[in-house]
Parts: structure tokens; sequence; C-alpha cells
């Protein structure tokens, strides 16, 4: 089993950190990666060919929603998914058109378009919210506590540690131990139903 976690930047030219996680029952090995441009993120899919993309980024619009701009006709659709508003009894997530959030918004909206035409379906796509999992799975330093799990590189990056829980949540995925919050019609996100999730991977 290969899963492939990606924690999005807003930007191309900033660094999105990317970890592959290769699964033997419950003993998994990881690398990682920073890659930029949207070409560079496609290529890696393809090299690695991973059964299930777990992405940190909005991947879809609120329903009844062309777009994030608040000129537009369909902002009455709202600043929220239904998957935000449930993910928020977890603690806060910032609205898809504040500023930042509008550009990643759509950034992740075309990616998730792109892998769809150049993958055809040939693996599973799904969010997360890795500040949201890390609270879950109650780490403090995600560095540290990873590394009691994996053998995390010395020059490892924030980036590429949240793209690792974000494919780590897509293990807990796989082994039914995850809640998927929202309307599956407008897009979910996906998190581990608690800490006792992390017994997969000792078992």
């Amino acid at each position: 089993m290969k899963i492939m976690g990606i924690d999005l930047a807003g930007k191309e030219e900033n660094p999105t950190g990317i970890c592959i996680l290769k699964m033997n029952g419950n003993s998994g090995k990881i690398s990682l990666h920073t890659r930029y441009g949207d070409g560079e993120i496609l290529k890696k899919i393809s090299q690695e060919e991973p059964s299930l993309i777990v992405v940190d980024a909005p991947l879809s619009l609120p329903k009844g929603r062309c777009c994030l701009e608040k000129e537009c006709e369909c902002a009455v659709g709202g600043h929220f998914r239904q998957s935000e508003r449930e993910i928020r009894r977890y603690g806060p997530v910032l609205p898809l058109t504040f500023t930042g959030m509008k550009m990643l918004t759509r950034r992740g909206v075309g990616l998730a378009e792109a892998i769809g035409r150049a993958f055809n379906g040939r693996c599973q796509l799904k969010e997360t919210h890795p500040r949201t999992v890390q609270k879950i799975l109650g780490f403090k330093d995600i560095k540290r506590d990873l590394d009691e799990y994996f053998q995390i590189p010395s020059d490892s990056n924030e980036h590429e540690l949240d793209a690792l829980l974000a494919a780590l949540t897509g293990f807990f995925y796989l082994q039914n131990c995850s809640l998927e919050l929202g309307d599956g019609d407008e897009g979910t996100i996906i998190i581990p139903q608690g800490r006792e999730c992390l017994q997969k991977l000792k078992e």
C-alpha cells in the first residue's frame, strides 16, 4: 500500500511538502520531499503511483458557489462548506473566502481536477486538515512525536511533516479508523477517530 500526503502551498513558487508512506502490514516507511509547481507535483504522483492521495487544502467550493469572489452573485452560498462547519468542533478553521485561503482553495480545486484528468480514477483523492489531526493525535511537537513511529530525516521541514500527517490520516482512513466530515456531494475532510488510531501502527 502506498499513500501520498501533500501539504499544498497557496502559490506555486512556495514549497509544497510531499510524503510517500509505504505500508507493509502495519510497518511503515516514509520518504519526504519538497516540490513547487503543479507540474512537479503531478510528475511525482506519476512516478510513485499511490493508491491514495491526501491533501492539506480545500479541494472543492461551497455548494452553490462558482467562485469565491464577494462581488459574484454566487456569494450567497456562504464562506464555509459543511465539512468546515463540522470540523470547527475540534478547533477554528479559516473561511475559504479569506485572501490566503481563497488562493489555496483555487489551487487545490485546480490540482484535484488535474489529478482527475491525468490519473482517471487510478487513485483515491481525499482532503484533510493537519492542525486538527495533530490536535486529535495529541502531538505537541510533530517531529519528536512522529519520530516514535517513523524514521524522520533530520533535515525535514514543516511542510513535509504536515504532509506526513496527511499521509498518516490516509492510513487511518484505509484502516477504518477515521471520520469523514461534510457532504459527499460538496466535499469531505477526513480526520482520525482519536488518539487510539495510533495503535494501528503498533499492531
